[in-house]
Order: structure tokens, then sequence, then C-alpha cells
């Protein structure tokens, strides 16, 4: 989820921020890391702020009272990242305790917010996981903010929570084992924090069914019988329809706001079939993940970032999430 914050200048007109896109423009970014502890939220569900106003935490101490370091007393630590963007410099920052809990970058070129968010990262991982290689433990990113120089306007990216939903069941529900399998699949992804892992627990429930419904087919051809034929499998293409062919697939969702829209419906799926979208786009992401993974492939030279293509899994989880749970319900 991107949160985006705009200002506007009533007293100058002229002022950049009023000319401002909300994608931001090329010019200087700082990106701000929040670290968290897996499974402590920082703050209580539902609640979401900008990095400024939440302190991180992790499992590193870093200064007092929770490190006393032999050579000084410090309050910060500096960390210098190179990639194939450049060289940047971040300053890591303790909570009260003295465990790391933000990590600032230093001001460098970006042409948008999405641009620094990623030349930011990008640095940035490659210590993180030295890290914790070196001392085994996790440090998990959970909110990463991006800020523009020239205007002060701020795009925040965060994982939000689950909506609080009725217990809204059939009491009667016939629980056949086809069903069983994908269901507890589908309730694994949910469960796990890891995007890759989500993403091919989704992807499985995916191919799944679409064995299956190719064996039906099958069968039913060698009866002389007409193969069944599925609906919602075209993302609608006017954005008045999306909502409606959610509440379809979802029957208990309470609402779906623009954000939530915006984060499912990518551009280049509206209006295409499911199955293009799995052959064209899903399956790819998958092959690549999986490979990344499981193939014999010699000596790991990249970052987990790269390897496991996070934005790609991060632009595509949303919607191959409706895609699992539309052929979960079949």
């Amino acid at each position: 989820m991107h949160l985006v914050a705009v200002g506007r200048s009533s007293r100058n007109p002229n002022a950049p921020c009023n000319a401002a896109h909300p994608a931001g423009s090329p010019g200087q970014y700082t990106v701000s890391f929040v670290l968290s502890r897996p499974g402590f939220p920082l703050e209580p569900e539902y609640k979401y702020s900008f990095a400024g106003l939440v302190k991180g935490d992790s499992h590193l101490a870093i200064t007092k009272p929770a490190f006393t370091n032999p050579q000084g007393d410090f309050d910060q630590i500096r960390i210098d990242g190179v990639s194939p963007d450049g060289h940047f410099q971040f300053t890591g920052f303790p909570n009260e305790k003295g465990f790391l809990g933000k990590i600032e970058s230093d001001a460098f070129h970006a042409d948008g917010f999405n641009d620094a968010e990623q030349k930011g990262y990008r640095a940035l991982v490659p210590s993180l996981s030295y890290w914790s290689a070196e001392l085994d433990i996790p440090l998990n990113v959970c909110q990463v903010e991006s800020t523009e120089g020239a205007t002060g306007n701020k795009q925040t990216s965060l994982l939000p929570a689950y909506p609080a939903v009725p217990w809204s069941v059939m009491p009667t529900a016939q629980l056949e084992h086809e069903f069983l399998g994908c269901a507890s699949i589908y309730r694994e992804a949910l469960n796990t924090n890891s995007r890759p892992y989500r993403y091919l627990c989704l992807y499985k429930i995916i191919e799944g069914i679409r064995e299956r419904r190719s064996r039906l087919a099958a069968e039913a051809r060698r009866l002389r019988q007409q193969p069944r034929r599925f609906q919602q499998e075209d993302v609608p293409e006017k954005r008045e329809d999306f909502a409606s062919w959610l509440n379809a697939i979802f029957s208990v969702r309470p609402a779906w706001d623009d954000m939530a829209l915006e984060e499912i419906f990518v551009a280049v799926a509206v209006g295409r079939s499911f199955g293009h979208i799995v052959e064209n786009f899903l399956r790819p992401l998958r092959d690549k993940i999986a490979d990344a993974l499981s193939q014999p492939s010699g000596e790991l030279t990249m970052s987990a970032d790269e390897l496991l293509h996070m934005r790609e899994v991060n632009r595509w989880l949303p919607l191959t999430k409706v895609h699992g749970a539309a052929d979960d319900e079949k």
C-alpha cells in the first residue's frame, strides 16, 4: 500500500508543491526505512503513520542502553552502499531502547518516488543481508518512505492489515477434498509474511485449478458433453465495474477504496482475460522465482531483492490473490 502526502500553499500560488505531481518529479530525494521485529507490530492494527512518527525496532543493538560501544559513546551509525545506481550513504538511528529502528539516506537523484524507493532499497539491502547472516538475526523493513527534496512531498509504502469481517459462512458446506487442498494453500499464503512465498502459494492454486479444468474438459469431451465455462474470467475494463466484480469473489469484504483498486487493477491487465494474464505475466514471474530458489544455478551473486524480483512480486501479488480466490471458490 502506498500513501502519498502532497502539500499545497494557499499563500504562495507559485510554490513548487502546488505544481507537484503525486508520483514525484526528477530531482533530489531522501528515503527512510523503518525496521520492525517480525511478529511484533509497531503500531495498533489499522493505524498507519508516516515514518517521522514511527520509532522502529529490531534485534540489532547499536547504542545505550541496549549496547555500550567500547570505542566510544555513539548515537547513530553510518552505512555506505554501492549499487549499479551509484554510491549511497545512510544513517541508522536507534529507538529509545538503543536498538536500530530507522535508517535514512542522504539526498540522491531519482526520477520520482518509486525510483527513489527502488534505488535506496537496492543500495541498502546488501548491508542488511550481511548483518543478518553474520549476526543470525532478522532485519525486517516494514515501511519505506521517500521524500521529494524540492517540495517536501512524501510517499510511504507499507503492508496494510487485513480487514475485520463478520462470521458469514455456509453452515452446511460440503468440504470436498479438492477444495480443501486449495483452501489450505490459500490460508498458508495469507499467514506468511514472505511475499515471494505468498505469490508461489497463490500461483500454485491457479496452476492446480487450470490442470483440474483441463482434466474435467477432457472427460466431458469423451462423454460428448459441453465443457463447463466459468464466469469472472476477464478483468473488467471500466473502473465503475471494479468493485462489483471484486464483491462477486470476496463476498464479505466491507469496502474497496481507491487505493485498493489501484493496487489490484494493474494497467496492462485491465480488460484482459485471466488466461492472457497468467501466460504473459504471472507464469513468467513464477518461473523466475522458482528458478532462483530451486534450480541448480551455481553460485549466488545477486541480492534477494533482484533474485526474487520483489518489485514484480509486489506489482502482481494483489491481482494474483484475486485470481487465486476466484479459482478457489470454483
